[in-house]
């Protein structure tokens, strides 16, 4: 009775030690809905900010056009479900999804987007478990934010100042438009826009946009370096078509800073300098002008 009494506890202790083993070898990050299977092994990094995914090789197969849906996993339980929509559809996704066709990505990298029709969604692609799971595993990076400083309006044009900050662990390589030139950086970004709150009418500044030479190119000396922590304040004169018409009031502001896309293979992602940042960041304020 003794020895059984003895062995109960050593069994109890085999058996708890099984089940944790069992809960903590389901290391599936990402799954589909035909059937792929990405362990936390196969991604490099995870940016915050862009909620873009790295893998540590390249994936051709993904994203797949033959899946419906995805799912977001940390030891087997999903955090969030998401669908895969291709750019032609006619119809809007909703929640979570992953564009199928024409990637903005090569095939090492993905953006999750996020969409909610009538603001009816919450948006959990950085859901608190998913963020602490992914820390764990040595994934998680902070990327990038960026913030409006202040709109002044200059005579005819609207002048722009905003903060860029690197909040990575990494030193980052963005795009700065003192190198490129404001129309070629502005091939990657659409510029400022108002809307006009009392009327619900939108300002858009007009774009001539230079096209890179080759379209699909980029060039290392269109870039600077943001050291991990660093902030930077850039500063954009923005003439609008019809700035004589935006009338003093409250607008909502909003500016997205670009960085590069599918130009950077998986070779090209890390420079002297630091990792070559991709995707883009956005900034809302409310904003007086006079």
């Amino acid at each position: 009775m003794k020895k059984a009494v003895t062995a109960l506890p050593i069994f109890l202790l085999i058996l708890t030690a099984c089940e944790k083993n069992s809960f903590v070898a389901d290391q599936n990050l990402l799954t589909t809905s035909n059937g792929l299977k990405y362990r936390y092994s196969d991604f490099e990094l995870y940016d915050s900010s862009t909620h873009i995914f790295y893998f540590r090789t390249s994936h051709p197969e993904f994203p797949s056009e033959n899946a419906e849906a995805f799912s977001l996993l940390a030891y087997g339980d999903i955090i969030y479900n998401g669908t895969f929509h291709p750019a032609f559809s006619s119809s809007l996704p909703s929640g979570p999804y992953i564009d199928t066709y024409m990637s903005l990505y090569q095939d090492f990298a993905f953006r999750i987007n996020f969409m909610s029709v009538g603001g009816l969604q919450k948006d959990n692609r950085n859901d608190p478990v998913l963020v602490s799971i992914l820390k764990e595993h040595n994934l998680l990076h902070s990327g990038l934010s960026l913030a409006i400083n202040s709109i002044e309006r200059v005579g005819s044009e609207l002048v722009l100042k905003c903060n860029l900050t690197n909040h990575d662990m990494e030193d980052l390589l963005v795009i700065d438009p003192a190198k490129t030139g404001i129309d070629l950086f502005h091939y990657f970004t659409n510029g400022l826009s108002l809307r006009d709150i009392a009327n619900n009418t939108v300002y858009a500044e007009p774009i001539q946009p230079v096209t890179p030479d080759p379209w699909n190119g980029w060039d290392l000396n269109w870039l600077s370096q943001l050291k991990s922590g660093e902030s930077r304040e850039f500063t954009f004169y923005c003439p609008l078509s019809s700035v004589s018409s935006v009338a003093p009031g409250e607008y909502n502001a909003v500016f997205t800073y670009p960085g590069l896309e599918f130009q950077v293979s998986k070779e090209q992602l890390y420079q002297p300098g630091g990792r070559v940042w991709l995707g883009s960041v956005e900034a809302k304020k409310q904003i007086l002008l006079h």
